[in-house]
């Protein structure tokens, strides 16, 4: 304990920590207020002009305005939705989700108040109605069509999949029934958080991750370069129990400074929008027929989480690169490239596959983070085996946090002091 204590206190006293740490916490918070200057509002004055309103003053807006759309999406409220949209088109010859200031727009004034609080309903069957190629013809629609609007959605799950050569294959859509009977329905709607906000929140946690592996890149190769290991390798506890006490040590300043991150990213960005916005249903924001039985804010949660495995990941990789490279500048660049490698990889192939889930960051990135992962239709198989990737991702993270581990600890052990 006393090891892992100097250890602990060697690594929060660096410099670079202390920057480190500084520069997590002020992207931490930059970012969650940034995700709200992407909400902006067109709405009509007196007068008869525009009043453009943006950022926080737009989600204000926006949130009054669809207080009444709020609730669970029933097929009465679906009813409703339709109805009221097919009255409003036959009331003034135009189509309501086509709002503007000219004649040839539908009177901006009546969209709010008749046409946004029912928006996502109408978002919704849009989808579930609509194909690969267009979404549906509302006013060609029935009433009675929505009677099976559910089973309307795992249809058009099953389509989507289909349609898609990577994805029409028998044991992927068999999988993918599989977890969307677990969605729970009806959806829920609670208008507020949007999808920027999720990206923000990816976003901030491929930051934190980089910046843990900046961190610890350094811890083994630093001594090297200074000849500081000689010394220690001569002392009774400066080789095997050294390495194990060290990656305990850049494990627990990694987690915290992930935790400290990312919790006051959420705080601020959920202050902002709203707890109340969070019990809407995945499948509400993003497709009818996407895969999580979760709300928005249990979505936040198993971010976080497997951001958090994800992080712990790579510490212990840049700290394996530490114990084999004997420059600390090599070390960090070659721990930076295994960041962001996954994100490469998934640009040049434009799918998923083993090769891209064996890397440790690979839960993290732009296009290929874990949100995307749970929130589109991705999957991996051995044989006649499906995998969810999700899955797949969180647990070849925990995989090779032991085996690099392993490594760091023999790579350290047997390094030869010039």
């Amino acid at each position: 304990m006393r090891l892992y204590k100097q250890e602990l206190k060697r690594i929060l006293l660096a410099k670079r920590t202390k920057v480190i740490f500084i520069i997590a916490m002020v992207m931490s918070v930059f970012l969650a207020l940034l995700a709200s200057e992407f909400n902006d509002a067109n709405v009509p004055s007196e007068d008869g002009y525009i009043t453009p309103l943006h950022g926080k003053e737009a989600i204000h807006f926006l949130e009054d305005a669809s207080v009444d759309g709020n609730g669970e999406v029933t097929i009465e409220s679906l009813k409703n939705a339709l109805q009221r949209y097919q009255d409003l088109y036959n009331e003034y010859g135009m189509d309501p989700l086509k709002p503007g200031m000219s004649d040839d727009k539908f009177p901006l004034n009546v969209y709010w108040e008749e046409v946004y609080p029912i928006n996502s309903l109408l978002r919704m069957m849009n989808i579930a109605y609509g194909s690969n190629d267009g979404q549906a013809d509302l006013m060609s629609l029935k009433l009675s069509d929505l009677d099976n609007f559910y089973g309307a959605c795992e249809v058009r799950l099953e389509d989507a999949m289909r349609s898609d050569d990577l994805l029409r294959n028998p044991g992927y859509i068999s999988k993918a029934h599989a977890l969307y009977n677990n969605v729970e329905k009806p959806f829920v709607i609670s208008h507020g958080y949007t999808r920027d906000a999720f990206d923000f929140v990816s976003f901030t946690i491929l930051l934190l991750v980089l910046f843990s592996a900046v961190m610890v890149a350094p811890v083994f190769s630093e001594r090297y370069e200074s000849g500081e290991d000689s010394v220690i390798r001569c002392t009774e506890f400066g080789r095997g129990k050294l390495v194990r006490t060290m990656l305990m040590a850049v494990i627990t300043v990694s987690s915290i400074m992930y935790w400290v991150g990312i919790g006051t990213h959420l705080l601020v960005s959920d202050m902002i929008f709203g707890m109340n916005t969070l019990k809407e249903s995945v499948q509400v924001l993003y497709t009818v027929y996407s895969l999580p039985a979760l709300n928005l804010l249990e979505l936040q949660i198993v971010l976080t989480l497997t951001g958090w495995v994800c992080c712990i990941a790579i510490t212990v990789m840049a700290t394996c690169v530490s114990s084999i490279m004997r420059e600390t500048s090599t070390a960090m660049v070659v721990s930076i490239i295994m960041v962001f490698l996954p994100t490469f990889i998934y640009m040049g192939i434009g799918s998923v596959s083993w090769l891209l889930a064996l890397l440790p960051s690979a839960a993290v990135g732009l296009s290929n983070n874990m949100l995307y992962s749970l929130v589109d239709l991705r999957f991996l198989k051995i044989g006649g085996i499906v995998f969810w990737y999700p899955v797949v991702l969180v647990f070849f993270d925990i995989i090779e946090t032991v085996v690099f581990g392993i490594i760091s600890h023999f790579a350290y052990i047997r390094h030869q002091v010039r």
